[in-house]
């Protein structure tokens, strides 16, 4: 078994003339399920490794339920690691590889992106009202991903789950079309800039339901949203983002980024790391005691 699928068809699964139209579609089959579980079981035991170096009691079942168990578990223990922790799953190189395989760049491609680029790097979305982070946000309100890129005219979002998504389980809701409307305004929020537009109302949200394998991929001026119902279970996605390094305004403009990655250089662990720590794993370092 190939680690991805490729398309049945180069062109028949993707429609370029519905997707300019409607701002989004949702490609069937793409993803081999057998890999989506596997990057679940690589989620799963970064988790686990927590709750063990805590002393606390690891569910190894390995499914849905056992995952939520688990990191329930782990936000009530320390809410700082549960977020480090869940932060760290999105650099599993397993869901990079995912995320630029061959099946998705021919999406890409066959949406009209002639030179596609990374634009940030892979987010990861765990979804479950009982994850809900205290005094932080939850689900992601009504936005538009082109106001945090602001790259290509043409870029795209990727929405990939790795676990079945229905109507109950907190489904990516969009709103068709909206991407014609173009950059729209926006409120505050403590997630992200949402939109305040008086033409996007509640009832042209559409859920989208998706198989295991399934991606959806869309504008990214299209308006999104997290949907509202939970069935108690988690729901996982990841999602990645592609400019055009050929399109012309993004061109003109030098390839703008709105992103600031950075780093620390004062120790955030004091007095770490120390000879004898750095001998466990170098056995010739030197150990000053």
């Amino acid at each position: 078994m190939t680690a991805l699928r490729s398309l049945q068809s180069e062109d028949a699964a993707v429609d370029r003339e519905a997707f300019l139209a409607e701002g989004y579609q949702v490609v069937r089959g793409v993803i081999d399920p057998a890999e989506l579980a596997a990057i679940n079981a690589e989620m799963g035991e970064i988790f686990a490794i927590q709750l063990r170096r805590l002393g606390l009691p690891v569910d190894g079942a390995g499914t849905r339920e056992a995952f939520l168990q688990n990191a329930a578990s782990l936000l009530r223990a320390d809410v700082a690691i549960y977020i480090s922790t869940a932060r760290l799953t999105q650099m599993l190189p397993s869901a990079h590889r995912m995320l630029i395989s061959e099946p998705i760049m021919r999406i890409v491609k066959a949406l009209g992106l002639d030179f596609p680029v990374v634009s940030t790097r892979v987010s990861n979305h765990i979804m479950s009202d009982a994850l809900k982070i205290p005094g932080g946000y939850h689900k992601s309100p009504a936005h538009q991903d082109w106001r945090s890129m602001q790259g290509s005219l043409d870029s795209l979002v990727f929405w990939i789950p790795t676990t079945p998504v229905t109507l109950r389980s907190h489904p990516l809701e969009v709103v068709p079309k909206s991407h014609l409307l173009g950059l729209l305004d926006t409120a505050d929020h403590i997630m992200t800039p949402t939109v305040s537009d008086r033409r996007i109302t509640d009832d042209l949200y559409r859920p989208l339901e998706m198989q295991l394998g399934d991606v959806v991929v869309f504008s990214s001026f299209l308006v999104h949203r997290t949907g509202e119902t939970g069935d108690g279970l988690v729901r996982i996605a990841f999602s990645g983002r592609f400019n055009n390094a050929a399109e012309p305004t993004y061109v003109e403009h030098g390839y703008p980024t709105p992103y600031k990655y950075s780093y620390r250089t004062d120790l955030m662990v004091e007095n770490f790391p120390t000879g004898r720590d750095l001998a466990a794993v170098y056995p010739a370092a030197r150990i000053d005691d």
